[in-house]
């Protein structure tokens, strides 16, 4: 099924019911539907055709579910920017698209403006709110006057339509390119998975210029023709304000916005009694975050949830799975074909760890314009994707992530996944959340780092930690080095930003030449 046609389709069941909220607007399935075909054609009378790259830099705004909708019927691919992204990045990405046309929140016009000189191929600025960079054009003014039904342009489900940039924490963002084929997939399985009906008030507290939020989440709600309430920033007080004034019934988070919820000094959860469901990805959650919700929440269903920008939902922790397996990632999804695998592509043991592929119509077509990673992605070349996650499975089909391939750390000669010490870490009392990496060792070539967040004000001694880990781990897995941090940096899929905090380790001890290349 087509992105475009997902939208229609569910205006002509449901033109009157209530598709978006945000804030004080609310826009109905035959406004959005009518919105989304406004800003398809306008693209088209300036001269854009199949193929070319439209840019997005917006919070969780109606506009930019219009807008996705509405590109995804022109065949322009959608190019989905984050507002954090420096100067350097954005013009990186928009030069190698060939971006002609970026539809930008106004709060962040001048961040665009300032660097529209180094961006030959960007023609027009569209501002969504009041445009005041010379040239740019209103989003209301941009749309006003075209048709309110679908173009005439000949699409198949087969053709791209839209990327999210990946990689931001192990290296240069890279951009996953989607079929509509692929992500109505991924948008169906999640509807499954997830339960979403259309029934329900959901959440969307993910920014929609991630995968998760806008090609999976929001298009599962607008499949089922669901009303979906949009957060344009993440408040756990304004969360639950919203849950209660419009029965927010499902909703899907980060672990981090999970955790900040019910460590909230506000956290009511007769205010939260509409939630039945919550699902969380983006990020690993620990063990015992999902103890937490179990425990505070304890009439919601929670469900975590695994993929990738290239892959869309793999594997699912469901309620129903027992509580000795909440440190994993659950069973593969509904459709989905998962093995875990040596590096020559054999089924490993059970218990043992390999690298995560998968194969099926959700996968994506390729990184743009980088056919290198494409192939490193694809190596194999029967169809699996190589998704860089080390994992384990045991004989009940459940998935352990131990770490990226590109994290794992050799030390004495000996491989060291992150996760696992990460996990035991996690298990502490005085320990709200960590994360381990590895940097040079002159005697052992890496050393382990672990970065932890006490979950008190007392903060467990250094020794008593290491003793913790020593109890349960080989010796040469203890960490070398402990810091205690207020928090650890995140990307906002939740992702902890490893090469930052490596970066900043190395350069505090002194030894960032030796860091390899």
């Amino acid at each position: 099924m087509l992105t475009g046609e997902i939208l229609r389709a569910s205006a002509r069941r449901n033109a009157n019911r209530t598709a978006l909220i945000c804030g004080d607007r609310s826009m109905s399935y035959g406004a959005l539907d009518a919105t989304a075909s406004r800003f398809a054609h306008a693209l088209l009378r300036r001269g854009l055709a199949k193929g070319d790259a439209v840019a997005a830099m917006c919070r969780n705004l109606p506009e930019y579910v219009a807008l996705h909708f509405g590109n995804a019927r022109t065949g322009c691919l959608l190019v989905n920017l984050m507002p954090a992204y420096a100067p350097d990045e954005i013009v990186t990405i928009l030069n190698l698209t060939g971006a002609r046309l970026i539809v930008v929140e106004a709060d962040f016009q001048d961040k665009i403006a300032a660097l529209r000189d180094r961006c030959p191929d960007l023609r027009d600025v569209v501002v969504i709110g009041e445009a005041g960079s010379d040239g740019a054009i209103p989003f209301d003014r941009f749309t006003a006057g075209q048709p309110e039904t679908p173009p005439t342009v000949a699409l198949a489900d087969s053709d791209p339509y839209a990327m999210t940039f990946t990689g931001g924490t192990t290296g240069r963002p890279k951009g996953a390119l989607v079929s509509h084929r692929a992500r109505f997939v991924s948008t169906w399985t999640t509807a499954i998975e997830h339960e979403v009906t259309g029934e329900d008030v959901i959440g969307v507290l993910t920014p929609l210029y991630h995968a998760m939020g806008l090609l999976i989440w929001l298009q599962s709600a607008i499949l089922n023709g669901t009303t979906s309430v949009l957060l344009a920033g993440w408040d756990p007080d304004y969360f639950t304000e919203q849950t209660a004034r419009h029965r927010i019934s499902n909703a899907l988070m980060v672990p981090v916005q999970l955790r900040q919820l019910l460590g909230d000094g506000h956290f009511d959860p007769h205010r939260l009694a509409s939630l039945t469901r919550i699902g969380c990805g983006g990020a690993i959650t620990p063990p015992d975050l999902v103890a937490e919700v179990n425990g505070k929440l304890p009439t919601v269903r929670f469900i975590n949830h695994y993929g990738q920008s290239e892959t869309g939902p793999l594997t699912l922790f469901k309620p129903w799975h027992p509580r000795d397996r909440a440190g994993t990632i659950g069973r593969t999804a509904v459709g989905v074909d998962l093995s875990v695998v040596d590096p020559d592509g054999n089924e490993v043991a059970t218990g043992e760890v390999g690298e995560i592929i998968t194969r099926g119509p959700y996968l994506m077509e390729g990184y743009f314009r980088d056919p290198e990673e494409t192939a490193l992605y694809f190596r194999s070349g029967d169809g699996w994707g190589w998704t860089g996650d080390l994992a384990t499975i045991d004989d009940e089909g459940f998935v352990t992530l131990v770490g990226r391939s590109k994290d794992m750390i050799v030390s004495g000669g000996v491989n060291i996944y992150p996760r696992e010490v990460e996990l035991v870490l996690e298990k502490h009392s005085a320990v709200s959340e960590c994360t381990v990496f590895g940097v040079p060792d002159p005697r052992w070539g890496e050393a382990l780092v672990a970065y932890v967040v006490c979950a008190g004000r007392e903060r467990p001694g250094e020794e008593a930690l290491l003793a913790h880990c020593e109890s349960r781990l080989a010796r040469f897995k203890r960490p070398k080095y402990l810091r205690f941090v207020s928090e650890i940096p995140k990307t906002p899929s939740g992702k902890v930003q490893k090469p930052r905090l490596r970066e900043a380790f190395l350069k505090e001890e002194g030894l960032q030449d030796a860091a390899p290349g």
